[in-house]
C-alpha cells in the first residue's frame, strides 16, 4: 500500500533533444500545423522538377525561385510590414539578373545577396551577429523543423482530406496526359506546342528531377518554418561591452590612427600640387607608377577603420556630456578623413583601368569600396545621436541595393564597351580577355570596325524556350549572325595589356 503521508513525485519530462541543442536561441513554439504550406512547398519542388532540369537559367528559374518566396512570405501575417515587403522587394529584384543577364557571377552574388536580405527579414536581425547567424536560420531549419513538420502530416485538422486531394491531382494529370497525347497525335501544331510545355522525361532526367523535387521543396519548406518561428538571433549579438575607466585609453590610440590618416591626405595634397617634378625628385617613381599603386592597401584600410569605430563605441565612456562630445569629434575627424582615403583609392582605381584595362574584378572591387564609403557615411549619421542599432541593418540593404545597381549596368557589356573605347584611343586591349566574356558583351563586340572583328571569339547562343528565355542570349543571338562568316574576318591588330586582376 501507498502511505498517504509520502509525497508523489512526477517523473521529470524529458526535454526534446533539439530544444537541448538549440537552446533558448531557437526554443519550439506551440506552432499550429499548416498541411496546406507543406502541400505548396512539395508544388514549388515539383515545379522547379519540371522546369529547371535541361534547361539554361532563364525566365523559369526566376519564376520558380520568386514562387518559393511568395509561399514563404504568406506563412506569417508578421511578414507584411513595410520593412518586410520592401526586403521582399528588393529580394525580387535582386534574382531579376536570372533572366536579364547571361553572366553567372554577377547572378551568384547577386542571389547570395537576396538569401541574405531574406533570411535577416524573416528572423528580424538587428545586430551584426544577428545578420550572419541568419543565414544559417534556414538550413539549419531542415531540422529544428521536423517535429511540426511531423505533426503537420499526422495531426493536422483537416487532414482526411488529403487522400480526395491527391486521387483529385492524380486522375486530373491522367486524363490530361491521355487527352493531350491524343491530341498531339492527331495535329502538328498542337503537338509542337505540346513540345513547348511539357518537360522532356527521358530516364537520363528523370534522375536529376527527382533530387530537385525534394531539395527545391524542402527548401521551401524550411523557409516556411523559419517564417513561422524565427531563431532569436539577436540574442547571440555581443554583449555591451565595459568603457575603459580613463579616457586616454581610448582617446591616445584612435587619435594616432587619425593623425596617420591626416599624414596620408597631406601627402596627397602635396602631390597633387607638386606635380610629376616633385613626385620623381622625392620618389623616383613616374605619376602613372604613383597612383597605381595601393589601391588594395587602401581598401583594407578603410575596413579596418570601421573596426577601430566599432571597437572604441564599445569601449569609450559616454556617461559625461564631455565625454559624448569628445566621442563625436574624434570619430567624426577619423571618418571625414577615411572618406578622402576611399576618394583615393576609387581614383587610383580608375586611372589603373584606364592605362590597364577595365576587368570584371576591377569593376567589383570599385563597387565594393565606393561602399564601403557609404557605410563610413552611415556610421557619422549614427555618431550624431550615439546610436547605430540601426547601421547594421542598413548595411546590409544598401550593400544589396549596390549589387543591384552594378547587375544594373550590365557590367560584362559595360567592361566591353569601356575596353573598346580606350583601345581606340590608345590602340591596347587584350582580345583575348574579351572573348571570354559572357553573351551580355555580344552587342558590343559585334559592333566593332570589320579589321577588328577577327580579334574576338563571339559565339552565337543556342535557342531558347520561353522557359529558359534570357534578355542576355536573346540580345547575342540578334547581334551574332547565324552565318558566323562575317565575324571571322582577320584580324588587323592585337594588342595585349596588363593582367586580368
Amino acid at each position: 500500500m501507498t502511505n498517504p503521508a509520502v509525497p508523489t513525485i512526477a517523473p521529470a519530462t524529458p526535454r526534446p533533444t533539439l530544444d537541448a541543442v538549440f537552446g533558448s536561441v531557437w526554443p519550439e513554439r506551440a506552432l499550429p500545423t499548416r498541411p496546406r504550406l507543406v502541400v505548396a512547398s512539395a508544388v514549388v519542388g515539383l515545379l522547379a522538377a519540371v522546369v529547371t532540369p535541361g534547361r539554361d537559367r532563364g525566365m523559369g528559374t526566376f519564376v520558380v525561385l520568386a514562387t518559393l518566396c511568395g509561399v514563404v512570405a504568406v506563412a506569417d501575417p508578421r511578414l507584411r510590414t513595410p520593412y518586410h515587403l520592401a526586403a521582399g522587394g528588393l529580394s525580387l529584384l535582386l534574382m531579376a539578373p536570372l533572366f536579364l543577364l547571361d553572366a553567372d557571377w554577377i547572378v551568384v552574388l547577386c542571389l547570395l545577396a537576396a538569401f541574405a536580405v531574406g533570411s535577416s527579414a524573416l528572423t528580424d536581425a538587428r545586430s551584426l551577429t544577428g545578420l550572419a547567424a541568419s543565414a544559417a536560420a534556414v538550413p539549419l531549419a531542415a531540422l529544428r523543423g521536423l517535429p511540426w513538420l511531423g505533426s503537420s502530416f499526422t495531426t493536422a485538422p483537416g487532414s482526411r482530406t488529403w487522400a480526395p486531394v491527391v486521387r483529385t491531382v492524380v486522375l486530373s494529370l491522367l486524363a490530361v496526359a491521355v487527352f493531350g497525347a491524343l491530341f498531339a497525335s492527331a495535329d502538328a501544331v498542337f503537338a509542337r506546342w505540346a513540345d513547348a510545355l511539357v518537360p522532356d522525361l527521358t530516364l537520363g532526367s528523370l534522375g536529376v528531377r527527382a533530387f530537385v523535387w525534394p531539395g527545391i521543396g524542402g527548401l521551401t519548406l524550411a523557409g516556411v518554418y523559419v517564417a513561422l518561428n524565427p531563431p532569436r538571433v539577436d540574442r547571440l549579438a555581443l554583449p555591451q561591452g565595459t568603457p575603459v575607466a580613463r579616457r586616454f585609453e581610448w582617446l591616445v590610440p584612435v587619435s594616432l590612427v587619425a593623425a596617420v590618416f591626416a599624414v596620408f591626405v597631406t601627402a596627397q595634397l602635396t602631390v597633387m600640387f607638386g606635380g610629376h617634378d616633385y613626385l620623381r625628385r622625392t620618389t623616383g617613381l613616374t605619376y602613372a607608377d604613383y597612383v597605381h599603386q595601393g589601391f588594395g592597401q587602401l581598401t583594407v584600410a578603410t575596413v579596418l577603420t570601421l573596426g577601430v569605430v566599432a571597437l572604441t563605441v564599445r569601449k569609450a565612456p559616454r556617461t559625461q556630456a564631455r565625454d559624448r562630445l569628445l566621442l563625436r569629434a574624434v570619430l567624426g575627424a577619423l571618418c571625414l578623413l577615411t572618406l578622402v582615403v576611399v576618394a583615393s583609392a576609387l581614383y587610383r582605381m580608375h586611372l589603373y583601368e584606364e592605362a590597364y584595362g577595365f576587368t570584371r574584378l576591377r569593376l567589383l572591387v570599385s563597387f565594393f569600396e565606393g561602399w564601403l564609403g557609404l557605410v563610413v557615411v552611415l556610421v557619422m549619421a549614427a555618431g550624431l545621436r550615439l546610436a547605430g542599432s540601426w547601421v547594421p541593418r542598413a548595411t546590409l540593404l544598401t550593400g544589396a541595393t549596390a549589387l543591384l545597381a552594378l547587375s544594373a549596368l550590365n557590367p560584362d557589356a559595360y567592361v566591353a564597351e569601356r575596353n573598346v573605347a580606350r583601345y581606340a584611343a590608345t590602340e591596347q586591349v587584350d582580345w583575348y580577355y574579351l572573348s571570354g566574356l559572357s553573351a551580355d558583351a555580344a552587342p558590343v563586340l559585334t559592333a566593332l570596325p570589320s579589321d577588328l572583328r577577327g580579334c574576338v571569339a563571339v559565339a552565337r547562343p543556342a535557342d531558347d524556350d520561353w522557359l529558359g528565355w534570357n534578355l542576355g542570349r536573346f540580345r547575342a543571338r540578334v547581334a551574332v549572325p547565324a552565318d558566323p562568316g562575317r565575324m571571322s574576318e582577320p584580324c588587323a591588330a592585337v594588342s595585349t595589356t596588363g593582367g586580368h586582376g
